[in-house]
């Protein structure tokens, strides 16, 4: 007997902007629970969040089309994560001298 289904499946594209919404408000709202102010930190945070979704969709056996794109934004936020972290390191080092 054909089974109808009411909701169609979510593909993994759907569920990584899902996730990736759902860790970075989770992200804010811990941050104005605990009264932490900076950007930069949340930045840092929300772009661990999206490497990991991005290794967890990441196809096994197929490319499609758009792992291209999602690659480069990788490489972009992984430019952005190492410039946060320079800073970061700048504001301690001047902090300490």
């Amino acid at each position: 007997m054909h089974e109808f289904r009411w909701v169609t499946p979510m593909r993994k594209r759907e569920v990584a902007s899902v996730a990736l919404m759902i860790w970075m408000l989770t992200v804010s709202s811990l941050m104005g629970i605990l009264y932490i102010s900076d950007l930069k930190f949340f930045i840092a945070v929300m772009l661990v969040g999206f490497f990991v979704i991005i290794y967890i969709i990441h196809p096994v056996f197929s490319k499609p089309r758009y792992i291209r794109n999602i690659y480069r934004m990788g490489i972009i936020c992984a430019a952005l994560f190492g410039l946060i972290i320079f800073l970061r390191i700048l504001e301690v080092i001047e902090y300490l001298s």
